[in-house]
């Protein structure tokens, strides 16, 4: 195969594999970090070329006939191509492998924004079926040791004490087929107001804000639902009440 067949071919692989990076529905970050990595690699492999196909051309036009020929009676012609293309090769290789490893990481690292929009989803449900309470419980006492399935301890959320909510109880749901505990809270003026804890795995729940950094709450409105993201003590938080 010739410099300019594994070129073509390089460029063709990438561009493939950009087409199904996309596909994954990255954000914005995640794809210009994809884009910087083909490009690097793009370059090497062109600097690549170039030296070989300099160092072809100095051995046809070199003085020494004697030298080119002892090579080609030593080697053979289908051996020296492939000594030409050794390099060709091996930046091709190590392409394919940062390709496979960046698409692995994406699988274990999803896209924040489309995992956000799951968990507000599944929380919104929850919210909408207000099945029974398991436990009837006005502190959180009673309900850490009901929770024995769970393998974190729930705790009082600091954002949601500002709020002067009066507690009524919780049950076991699930967040992305994480078990996870729903506590159910009511308002002043009425309203049902829950409060959904699950030990935080970024790897599954993707960046989600951290208050204890001073950062802000994600907050999304999904089938007439009000839903808050946070991470807060180590657990992702979700609070969800219906809009008016």
């Amino acid at each position: 195969m010739s410099n300019l067949g594994s070129g073509s071919m390089d460029i063709c692989f990438k561009q493939a594999a950009k087409s199904h990076i996309e596909q994954e529905s990255l954000d914005d970050k995640q794809l210009a970090k994809f884009e910087q990595l083909l490009g690097g690699n793009l370059e090497e492999q062109g600097t690549g070329n170039l030296e070989q196909r300099g160092a072809v051309k100095a051995d046809y036009h070199s003085s020494k006939p004697a030298y080119i020929n002892e090579q080609v009676l030593e080697h053979g012609p289908a051996r020296s191509h492939l000594k030409a293309n050794k390099g060709t090769y091996s930046l091709l290789a190590l392409t394919a492998s940062l390709v496979l490893v960046f698409m692995l990481s994406v699988n274990f690292y999803p896209g924040s924004r489309d995992i956000s929009w799951k968990i507000a989803d599944e929380v919104a449900m929850n919210h909408i079926k207000m099945k029974p309470m398991e436990l009837k419980s006005d502190s959180l006492a009673p309900l850490r040791d009901y929770f024995t399935q769970l393998d974190f301890s729930v705790v009082s959320s600091d954002l949601l004490a500002k709020q002067n909510y009066t507690m009524l109880g919780g049950r076991y749901c699930s967040i992305l087929g994480v078990t996870a505990a729903q506590i159910r809270y009511r308002t002043d003026n009425g309203r049902k107001v829950t409060l959904y804890e699950v030990a935080y795995d970024p790897k599954l729940y993707g960046d989600i804000p951290k208050i204890e950094q001073g950062e802000a709450p994600l907050s999304i409105d999904v089938k007439g639902v009000s839903v808050s993201l946070w991470v807060e003590k180590g657990l992702l938080m979700a609070e969800a009440s219906s809009l008016n």
